[in-house]
C-alpha cells in the first residue's frame, strides 16, 4: 500500500510496502552474499525507464535520463531509502526444485530440476552428496520491507513511478531476474502496458510487442516458475541446438502475481491462506538481430 506522507518545498515522499515473490539473489561486492541495496534498485529502475521512455536519439535520451537518475556531473531528482530490512535474513539453501524435465547427455536420458535449470550458475555439483548445492545466498520468498521515494522534482514524479510499476510488474532484482528470480510485489501499483512507438535498437517496448498470457494460476511460486521455465526451455530447444546460444536472448520469462489476490493475505512463509495466485506472462519484442523478449502484463 502506498500513501502520501508530506510535501515540502517541491519535495514529495512516497512509501511502498514490498514483498519478495521469488528467491532474490541480490548482492554487493561479495557475490555470494545476499543483501538489499539501494544502488541495485536504482539501476533496475533506470533500465525500466529506458524500456518505456527511451529513444534511439541516444544523446537526448542520456540527457533526459541523467536529469532523473543522475550522473557523474548531475544529481538525481530523487533518493531512495529502505526500511524494515533488519528482519530479512539471507539464507544459503536450495530452493524448491519444481517440476523435473527430461534431458539427454552422452547418450543417457535423465531428469533435471526446471528451477535449477533457470538458476544455472548459482550452484555447483557436489560429488559427495550427488546433487547440486546452491553456493549463493538469497532473500527468501515472502519477506517484506518498505521502500521510500523522496522525489525532489515533481516534474519527474510520473516517470519515476512508472519505472517502479514496470519493475514490480514485469521485472525483478538481482542475479537471474530474467529467469523469474527476484520478483517483487507492491499491491498498490497498477499494471501499465505501453506497447507504443517504433522498434528501437535496444530493449524497449513498441507497437510490435506481442503479449502471451496463457499460463495457469498456481498455488506456489515454484509451480508458476516451473511452468514458465518449461515453456522457456521448450522454446529454446525449438530455436536452436543444445549448447548454441545465438538466439537465446530472444526469450525472457517473468513471474508476476495475480493482482486480484492480495499477496500479503494469501501467502505467508509456512502458512498459506487462500491461494497464492501467480500469473505468468511473456512478451516478445521483435526488434532486430539484437532483439530480446520483454515481459508485459495486462
Amino acid at each position: 500500500m502506498s500513501f502520501y506522507i508530506s510535501r515540502f518545498k517541491g519535495m514529495e515522499t512516497k512509501e511502498f510496502n514490498v514483498e519478495v515473490v521469488t528467491p532474490m539473489f541480490l548482492g554487493g561486492a561479495d557475490t555470494k552474499k545476499a543483501e538489499l541495496r539501494v544502488p541495485s534498485i536504482k539501476g533496475a529502475l533506470r533500465f525500466w525507464w529506458r524500456v518505456i521512455y527511451g529513444s534511439d536519439d541516444l544523446e537526448d535520451m542520456k540527457k533526459r535520463e541523467d536529469s532523473i537518475f543522475g550522473s557523474t556531473t548531475e544529481k538525481a531528482s530523487f533518493s531512495l531509502q529502505l526500511r524494515d530490512t533488519e528482519s530479512i535474513k539471507p539464507v544459503l539453501a536450495n530452493p524448491p526444485q519444481g517440476i523435473k524435465v527430461p534431458t539427454q547427455s552422452k547418450g543417457k536420458t535423465f531428469s533435471i530440476s526446471i528451477i535449477e535449470y533457470l538458476a544455472y550458475g548459482l550452484y555447483e555439483y557436489r560429488k559427495d552428496q550427488k546433487k547440486n548445492i546452491f553456493i549463493k545466498e538469497h532473500l527468501p520468498s515472502g519477506k517484506k520491507f518498505r521502500i521510500v521515494f523522496i522525489i525532489k522534482n515533481e516534474l519527474f514524479n510520473d516517470q519515476i513511478l512508472d519505472s517502479l510499476k514496470m519493475l514490480t510488474n514485469y521485472g525483478g532484482l538481482g542475479s537471474h531476474s530474467r529467469n523469474g528470480f527476484g520478483s517483487i510485489n507492491i499491491d498498490s501499483l497498477s499494471r501499465p502496458v505501453k506497447m507504443e512507438g517504433e522498434l528501437k535498437s535496444f530493449t524497449a517496448l513498441s507497437s510490435k510487442s506481442i503479449l502471451f498470457n496463457r499460463f495457469s494460476l498456481k498455488d506456489k511460486w515454484e509451480g508458476a516458475l516451473s511452468e514458465i521455465g518449461k515453456a522457456y526451455r521448450d522454446a529454446r530447444n525449438s530455436l536452436e541446438n543444445r549448447h548454441s546460444f545465438v538466439k537465446r536472448p530472444l526469450i525472457a520469462k517473468p513471474l508476476i502475481p495475480n493482482r486480484t489476490f492480495s499477496m500479503s493475505t494469501n501467502f505467508q512463509m509456512g502458512n498459506i491462506r487462500g491461494r497464492f495466485c501467480l500469473c505468468l506472462t511473456t512478451i516478445i519484442v521483435l526488434q532486430s538481430a539484437k532483439s530480446i523478449l520483454k515481459p508485459v502484463k495486462k
